[in-house]
Parts: structure tokens; C-alpha cells; sequence
């Protein structure tokens, strides 16, 4: 006996997603469901970020409620890209740094846990930013992170997606 349509009552073949005489999706059971992320999540990712006194480059993986360094690798960009990348114009993979988008489909904790030397500043334990502009190798933000127990120097590329994360974040405590 040949499967009809729960909508239309028309015949329909084994297999199809949709039905031909009605649009009604057939396979809805079989999609997969996705829930929200429950706790913090990774909301921006920023990247590369050289930190002042330690060896090797870094991603900024930010939640809502700390900060998080994650040790990356840089890798070759590729002429053109940098060329585009250099005049605003963002390309995925035209990034200098291997590919950090993976941290939106982690936890903070497994991010951390990632590679030996990562490490997270709680948003809350910071007293003040300063941001400064330097106009050295295409421009970047020098970030001065101030807490009880820590002062942290680094910095991210010049772009204006990155301060305003940056401000949203540390609201009130950032000065420029």
C-alpha cells in the first residue's frame, strides 16, 4: 500500500521530504530539534590577540560574564584576502589565525580546557579597561584589563565590532 499525505490524502513516494500537491513536509519527525544553550555560552568571538609578556597568539572568546584566552594558532593569509580583510571587507577564512568559530559550538569551560595555557578574567572582577589605538601593521586596539589580582595588556585588530563588544561588556569601566 502506497503512504499518502496526512494533510491532502494524495499518494506520495517513500522517501520525499515534501509533498508534491500540498508542500506539506513529510519528514518532520526525522529533523533534528535543536534546544537553547542553557548557562553561559560563547556570544563573540575575537581574534588574533597578542598579550603582552606571554608567547603565542590568542582568541577572545567572550561570554556574558567573563573573558576567555584561548591559544591559537596563525597561519598564512592568503594575498587577496589580506588585501580585502585590510579594506573592511570580511571573507570567512580571511582571517590570519586558524579558524576560532569553533568556540561558539563550545562551552566556556571546554574552551578553557581546549589548550594548555588558556585561561578567563570574570568580567565582574574588573575594575577598568583602557582602550588605545595604535597605527602600527594596519592598526589594532592595545586593551589595558585592570582587576584586584591581575593587569593584562593585549591586543585585537582595529575593528569597530570588536570595541563595541568591548564596551558592552564593560559598561561604565571602559574609557578610551
Amino acid at each position: 500500500m502506497m503512504p499518502t499525505c496526512a494533510k491532502c490524502g494524495k499518494p506520495i513516494l517513500e522517501g520525499m521530504r515534501f509533498c508534491p500537491y500540498c508542500g506539506q513536509s513529510l519528514a518532520a519527525e526525522e529533523m533534528e530539534q535543536f534546544e537553547p544553550a542553557k548557562g553561559e555560552i560563547v556570544t563573540a568571538v575575537a581574534a588574533p590577540s597578542h598579550i603582552v609578556g606571554r608567547e603565542g597568539t590568542y582568541a577572545l572568546a567572550m561570554t556574558s560574564e567573563k573573558l576567555i584566552f584561548a591559544r591559537i594558532r596563525e597561519v598564512e593569509l592568503d594575498r587577496a584576502k589580506g588585501e580585502l580583510r585590510q579594506a573592511g571587507i570580511f571573507m570567512p577564512g580571511s582571517s590570519s589565525s586558524d579558524n576560532v568559530s569553533r568556540f561558539y559550538e563550545m562551552s566556556p569551560e571546554q574552551v578553557i580546557k581546549e589548550t594548555n595555557g588558556n585561561f578567563s578574567v570574570d568580567a565582574s572582577d574588573v575594575s577598568s579597561i583602557r582602550l588605545s589605538y595604535d597605527g602600527d601593521d594596519g592598526g589594532k586596539y592595545i586593551i589595558k584589563l585592570r582587576s584586584d589580582e591581575l593587569e593584562l595588556t593585549f591586543s585585537l585588530p582595529y575593528d569597530k565590532y570588536y570595541r563595541d563588544l568591548l564596551f558592552r561588556l564593560f559598561e561604565g569601566r571602559i574609557t578610551w
